[in-house]
């Protein structure tokens, strides 16, 4: 069984057939209608990517109201290269939201939403938002995560600010 297999892979390049570029840019065995380019160099295609371009650096708006310069304030941690994540692992997550592990693992468990977690467990236990709306409060970043109850006909409002959850309800919309 395996004399076979290897006689069949040492035969395989010799089974492959000449490439051709054909007039409509193209390759294939033959171009249909006659014509074409035959490739030498076996099976081997080589292709030069286009040149790189450096693209000029992001323009903000210097000027505008009160509210676009909270939001650039609120944005330059990401354009300075911080990072905004929040903690990565549960412990961690615990600790900043001001609960013990056992808690928040109980709580992404049941299901059960809890002042102070993070955007990682809400979207573990509620699943995708339907919506977001984004604004800026006292120079944090505030989401509000709306999640619409398809059976009931009610939505959930869950504002996360700062990364932590600091209210949930159901809201009419």
């Amino acid at each position: 069984m395996r004399i076979i297999a290897l006689s069949l892979l040492l035969a395989l390049p010799l089974a492959a057939g000449a490439q051709v570029k054909c007039p409509d840019g193209s390759y294939r065995q033959s171009c249909p209608g006659g014509g074409g380019q035959a490739i030498s160099g076996g099976n081997v295609s080589t292709y030069d990517g286009p040149a790189q371009q450096s693209l000029p650096p992001l323009q903000f708006n210097s000027g505008g109201s009160q509210e676009s310069r909270r939001y650039r304030s609120a944005g330059e941690a990401t354009r300075s290269g911080q990072a905004l994540e929040g903690p990565r692992s549960v412990r961690e997550r615990a600790d900043s939201a001001g609960l013990t592990r056992n808690q928040l693992v109980r709580a992404r468990n049941r299901g059960n939403l809890l002042v102070g977690m993070s955007r990682k467990d809400v979207d573990h236990i509620m699943g995708p938002p339907d919506d977001v709306n984004t604004y800026v409060n006292s120079g944090r970043r505030c989401d509000n995560l709306w999640y619409r109850d398809r059976e009931r006909g009610w939505h959930t409002r869950i504002t996360m600010c700062g990364g932590k959850l600091t209210s949930y309800g159901a809201d009419s919309r």
